[in-house]
């Protein structure tokens, strides 16, 4: 039932993002395509096929060492790399806009403390190289908060998933 009349003229937002996504995938673009979810439904369903891909590549495989090895591997790199995501969006703002420093100092914190539990305990040597990259990054991340402390005017963000707009358009901007 229409309210007010206005329902025929909003746009079938649903119809287009669905063709936009089936555009990107026929580009080529299928990186682009597959983290543009537009329902629940295909994110639960995307879900499940890559649990049960894996459970099932996991349980013909589980008694070949190198698989565990690797998928072990792949585990603790996805952890260490976390932060990543961050130290880019940093970089493309080049803005620490809105981070926390006493979040940041928390992962650091708890990175160290980490490291040294696999030095005090003589873990193996992929979980010091994944320590060690995690406070690397913790590291860069601190410091893109001090390098980045005055290219940002207060209340002002220069990049969003909206507005992607480049510091160039904030000279001379400063924190007062």
């Amino acid at each position: 039932m229409e309210k007010n009349g206005f329902a025929h003229k909003l746009p079938n937002r649903r119809k287009k993002k669905k063709k936009k996504f089936w555009k990107d995938v026929e580009k080529g673009d299928f990186f682009n395509a597959f983290w543009a979810w537009h329902d629940l439904v295909s994110f639960i369903i995307a879900l499940l096929v890559f649990t049960a891909f894996w459970s099932i590549t996991t349980w013909i495989l589980i008694n070949q060492t190198v698989y565990i090895e690797a998928i072990g591997m792949c585990a603790l790199l996805t952890e260490a790399t976390l932060g990543v995501p961050q130290l880019l969006r940093n970089f493309q703002r080049k803005s620490t806009q809105g981070m926390s420093i006493p979040m940041v100092l928390a992962w650091l914190a708890g990175d160290l403390a980490k490291t040294g539990y696999f030095v005090a305990t003589g873990s193996p040597l992929q979980f010091w190289i994944c320590a060690i990259l995690q406070i690397s990054i913790d590291i860069f991340i601190l410091g893109q908060v001090f390098v980045y402390r005055k290219n940002t005017a207060a209340g002002e963000l220069p990049y969003t998933a909206n507005n992607q707009t480049t510091s160039s358009s904030l000279e001379g901007a400063t924190i007062d």
